[in-house]
């Protein structure tokens, strides 16, 4: 034991309180054919998956078109390559022309801007799937779009 008890040198270390864990909400509503209005659409790589993505988010709306029922991402595949790429087998390449209301010409590069600013008609469903594959169950379930069912609106953003 020492006759003299050793000084602090810096700042006093306080324990620290549990830090707060952070999550996403993800609204739920009853799966069926809704309203809604494409807000932005955009593309990135997914680097959990590996894989190029097209989110398109939708407000989705009640049957008077003022109020929205939840807010949803509508999500594309793009592939896994270096770059993202639409063939005619793709789902974006297909909803690309629906709401495009004409394939592309020539020298069109499938923006994800057709799909902004418009009203659309779209399917809500719930998960059925983690991102390891298990199923989920009814607690853990969340809405998601499955698609579109009809363009409402114009050609939308070019």
């Amino acid at each position: 034991m020492d006759a003299f008890p050793k000084k602090q040198v810096g700042a006093i270390k306080q324990r620290r309180a549990e830090p707060e864990i952070e999550w996403k909400y993800q609204p739920r509503i009853t799966p069926g054919e809704y309203p809604g209005y494409t807000r932005t659409a955009s593309i990135y790589h997914d680097g959990q998956f590996k894989r190029w993505v097209c989110a398109v988010q939708v407000d989705v709306l009640r049957s008077d078109l003022t109020t929205v029922l939840a807010r949803l991402t509508w999500f594309l595949n793009l592939g896994n390559g270096e770059k993202p790429n639409a063939t005619r087998r793709k789902n974006y390449w297909l909803e690309w022309v629906r709401a495009n209301d004409a394939p592309p010409s020539r020298k069109d590069r499938l923006s994800p801007k057709v799909f902004t600013k418009r009203f659309a008609s779209v399917t809500v469903a719930d998960t059925t799937k983690t991102f390891k594959q298990a199923t989920v169950t009814a607690e853990g379930a969340y809405s998601v779009i499955r698609g579109v069912v009809r363009w409402e609106s114009g050609r939308g953003e070019r």
